[in-house]
């Protein structure tokens, strides 16, 4: 079984939370674990070597340190064990320390309103067996492919259902990870993408549209800080939403170009 969680950081001094400070990135597999940690916005003075200390459901493991420099650093390490419900401390100096867990994991939940809970939750979880991209991929292979117009944006409005996401003239259409045979080989590979299919098995859709010349995909969601991070992370780059301002909260669609 394959897990990954990206677990977002916290910069705290002494008991209150100061701001957000970088992610976890920890993907589990039957034997072991590989975590990627990006730490940002740390103030200014602080510099130098710190230990990471790693949770993993019974005890505190203290790993190799992460270098702070001009404010953020990056830091990898692959354990032999797979690693559940993780928490993650580094304690800089100055007061100052950096803070984040799984929301399964029990301390991290403790004391928290549902608010709080919901603005630290764990984007991107996903368990897969491990022949789940190779059976992705021959799904590809059997998907026949539609019979194009000579214009194929016309050929697909014909071919799926439509809808107007953002209340106004656009037509998108709406599509699932198996429909990606109509665009171009180098975009095939997003039925993959761990963001999309996130999105996907929340709303059952994903949408394409053009704007002007060019074609974007579109994936469900609402709209925080943190989640435009990790929709980032994984190629999504914009979000639009219906009335055209976008506020934390707000349903819409993160978005990224393709080609047909």
């Amino acid at each position: 079984m394959y897990r990954r969680e990206i677990i977002y950081i916290g910069l705290y001094r002494d008991e209150e939370k100061i701001g957000n400070a970088g992610f976890l990135k920890a993907e589990s597999g039957e034997r072991e674990c590989r975590l990627y940690l990006k730490v940002q916005n740390i103030p200014p003075g602080i510099s130098g070597r710190f230990p990471v200390r790693l949770y993993s459901g019974t005890d505190w493991k203290e790993l190799n340190g992460v270098s702070v420099q001009d404010g953020g650093g990056c830091w990898e390490e692959r354990l032999s064990d797979t690693v559940r419900m993780p928490m993650l401390q580094i304690r800089l100096s100055g007061g100052y320390r950096l803070e984040g867990g799984s929301r399964t994991a029990p301390e991290h939940s403790a004391g928290r309103s549902e608010r709080e809970e919901e603005a630290e939750a764990v984007i991107v979880t996903e368990e897969l067996l491990p022949e789940a991209p190779q059976k992705a991929a021959q799904t590809r292979r059997e998907m026949p492919e539609h019979s194009c117009k000579e214009d194929k944006w016309e050929q697909i409005l014909d071919s799926y259902e439509r809808l107007h996401p953002y209340g106004d003239g656009r037509v998108c259409v709406k599509l699932e990870p198996k429909d990606f045979v109509i665009l171009q080989g180098k975009y095939q590979h997003l039925v993959n993408n761990s963001f999309l299919l996130h999105g996907f098995y929340n709303y059952r859709y994903v949408i394409l549209g053009k704007e002007k010349d060019d074609y974007y995909l579109g994936v469900p969601g609402v709209f925080y800080e943190r989640e435009k991070m990790v929709a980032q992370m994984f190629g999504f780059e914009a979000f639009e939403c219906p009335g055209g301002e976008v506020k934390t909260g707000e349903f819409g669609y993160y978005l990224r170009t393709v080609e047909l």
